[in-house]
């Protein structure tokens, strides 16, 4: 279908007007599945840089006659489609590819005849149903081009929304700058002290770059729970690839789950990548936020804000309403519980409304209807390329978004953060004066072999987002049944306001802040008291409180029980004496014993009792002081204590039967007098 050539465009997309004008020295093809020559044409006369990859197009420039040029890798048999590339007016320096697909919406009452026959008329190839008068189609041969036809739909009377498929690379938002790791993660627990930094002897960042509190309390939370969050979870994070053999995301090998490739539509989330030139490079981005959410406790000492939770690693490494869709709905699917993701468009576009109504679809349905929180990063170049304030876009402007802006060790906005009205919450990251995060992060090493490492340098909004979707986590081990709006309303009301009271409206929301600081504590401690939430004693709020309890109900499982042999015994915050009191029980009470440390069993959230004054009982209510496990691994050191900081005092081989006498709150088993083993080489019988 012949038609007048269009350099600039001007349309709705995503419920904005927007202009585009076609670039002047670049195209891009698409090969025929399977006949892309090994080395094209293209490459050959290439008198600019050679052709680069984004997706399935090879995107070629030529200063001169590029129509010709286009019109000539049109005609080639290998070939399936070429087309311009276009720019949003005045920013020329990324590249938006039409795919030839697009979004159509008709008005309510259109008969199907007029949809049809409109259809017909610019040779379209329905490709879905999307539901009532809503369809995704296809240019076809004898179409005109995929913008030309948006434009012509959208005059159309009967036409309600019309977008084309645009295809870019995302923005991650970070680099990490050089550094290997630093000993404490402030984010979890900012005590205002110096913090030694490890890959710099003898070096510390001053207690200037820090202000005692400024953090996510993630610590706290952990103490309240008892534990580090819930194996049963999973949080999918949506990001550019993952080193998925590295400490952090391994765990105890059953960490990570569900790995998927949006674009390819296979289970590679490798995080190498192809160049230009030829050479490989890797992303480190996707590595370093999973870690940043549930990175696993190793040797290190370095762990994510829900150590224990599940990984669900989805690649996106580019943006399509195919290949969106695709992550999102392996997420759905599959069974997570949160989904955290920190891409981005690299300028301010809205998403489509083909992939607004499919987000919102998730949010509504995840978790079986419950709903399920996805947390976006805000975005990190503030002010944009033209020195313009950047507000919030894309992902975090969705409205079902939890969208996460960034603050620093100093309880400070960071500049680089977008902002606006769709900001719910700040989290803790780097930014002006304040220190990056401690977190994973992966490099290429020899041999095209990935180097697995840690990073001091980490932040952004993309770091802020995991952390969040990490606390979530929190409350989700606290109590499972919140649904989407509680988890809301609850993080919401649990957050610290940082910054000038005058920067937060008479809804208590800032534009830069959100609703304030997350406070994983606070969040925890709410969603304990939520509808369904686990029983904790009246007033215990994770330090202090009074007043008494009753024996935690009894759920239908075979978890180890004890019997209260004192006439009463105190229920404390934590195993210690020198912890608050927060309960009482009496002799013959009956209490689940979920896990011993320091000469305490812990009965509940935040609830611990003297060991020596409970009486272990076997399934069948009989007495039982101990139980045993068999040495699973090959070899397995006996230590002094419940880490490999202590020293070593001997080694079991694999099938040595051992006695259990406790069990730490990290995972080791005592067996013996200061003789310990990690429990995960250990199988109980």
């Amino acid at each position: 279908m012949a038609s007048k050539k269009t350099n600039k465009a001007t349309f709705s997309y995503g419920g904005m007007k927007i202009s585009f004008t076609k670039s002047k020295n670049k195209a891009a093809v698409q090969y025929n599945p399977g006949l892309k020559p090994q080395s094209s044409e293209l490459e050959s006369s290439q008198v600019g840089p050679p052709p680069t990859q984004v997706g399935e197009f090879e995107v070629f420039q030529s200063d001169n006659s590029l129509d010709e040029k286009l019109d000539e890798q049109r005609e080639r048999p290998d070939v399936s489609v070429g087309t311009h590339i276009w720019h949003m007016e005045g920013e020329e320096d990324t590249s938006f590819i039409p795919t030839g697909n697009l979004y159509i919406e008709f008005k309510e009452g259109t008969d199907d005849e007029n949809q049809r026959a409109l259809l017909e008329e610019l040779h379209l190839s329905l490709l879905e149903v999307v539901g009532p008068d809503a369809y995704r189609a296809s240019v076809t041969a004898q179409s005109p081009n995929p913008i030309t036809c948006v434009v012509e739909l959208q005059k159309k009377k009967i036409v309600k929304i019309a977008e084309p498929e645009f295809l870019t690379k995302p923005v991650s938002g970070f680099s990490p700058p050089a550094g290997r790791f630093i000993a404490t993660q402030w984010h979890l627990e900012n005590t205002g002290s110096q913090i030694p930094i490890i890959d710099i002897p003898n070096a510390v960042y001053g207690t200037s770059h820090f202000k005692r509190g400024a953090d996510a309390k993630v610590k706290e939370a952990w103490a309240f729970l008892g534990n580090l969050g819930s194996k049963t979870l999973k949080i999918a994070v949506i990001d550019t690839g993952f080193a998925t053999d590295h400490p952090q995301l391994r765990g105890d090998g059953a960490k990570v789950v569900n790995t998927f490739n949006a674009a390819k539509r296979n289970a590679d989330v490798s995080p190498w990548f192809q160049v230009s030139d030829g050479s490989w490079g890797v992303f480190s981005h996707g590595t370093s936020c999973a870690a940043v959410a549930a990175g696993a406790l190793d040797m290190q000492g370095i762990l994510g804000a829900a150590p224990n939770a599940r990984i669900m690693p989805i690649k996106l490494d580019i943006l399509s309403d195919d290949a969106i869709r695709n992550a999102f709905e392996h997420a759905l699917i599959n069974g997570a519980d949160i989904i955290s993701c920190s891409l981005g468009f690299p300028k301010p576009v809205p998403l489509s409304t083909y992939i607004t109504n499919f987000l919102s679809k998730v949010a509504r349905e995840g978790r079986g209807g419950k709903g399920i929180p996805m947390f976006f990063a805000a975005g990190n170049a503030n002010p944009a390329s033209n020195n313009q304030p950047r507000a919030v876009s894309d992902f975090a402007a969705h409205p079902e978004s939890i969208c996460v802006t960034a603050s620093n060790s100093l309880d400070e906005h960071s500049d680089y953060s977008f902002y606006g009205p769709n900001a719910f919450l700040c989290a803790p990251t780097n930014g002006n004066d304040g220190v990056g995060i401690t977190t994973a992060t992966v490099d290429a090493g020899g041999n095209n072999q990935l180097e697995l490492g840690y990073t001091s340098g980490f932040g952004g909004t993309s770091s802020a987002a995991p952390l969040a979707a990490g606390v979530c986590a929190l409350m989700l081990s606290a109590n499972p049944k919140l649904t989407l709006s509680q988890i809301k309303t609850i993080l919401r009301q649990a957050c610290d306001k940082i910054g000038s009271t005058r920067e937060y409206d008479a809804n208590g929301h800032s534009n830069y802040y959100g609703f304030g600081r997350i406070n994983a504590l606070k969040a925890v401690q709410m969603a304990v008291q939520a509808t369904g939430g686990t029983s904790v004693p009246a007033g215990n709020t994770g330090g202090s409180g009074t007043g008494t309890t009753t024996p935690p109900k009894q759920p239908a499982t075979t978890a180890q029980r004890g019997k209260v042999i004192s006439k009463f015994l105190n229920v404390r915050s934590g195993p210690s004496t020198a912890n608050a009191k927060v309960g009482q029980l009496n002799q013959g009470d009956i209490v689940n014993l979920l896990e011993k440390t320091s000469g305490f069993w812990r009965i509940g959230q935040g609830q611990y009792v003297s060991a020596e004054y409970i009486q272990v009982l076997a399934v069948n209510g009989a007495p039982v002081t101990s139980r045993k496990g068999k040495v699973t691994s090959t070899f397995l050191n006996v230590r002094t204590g419940p880490s490999t900081a202590n020293a070593k005092v001997g080694e079991l081989k694999k099938g040595a039967v051992v006695t259990i006498f406790e069990t730490s709150s990290n995972g080791w088993h005592r067996i013996g007098d200061k003789n310990w083993v990690i429990g995960t080489n250990i199988q109980e019988v």
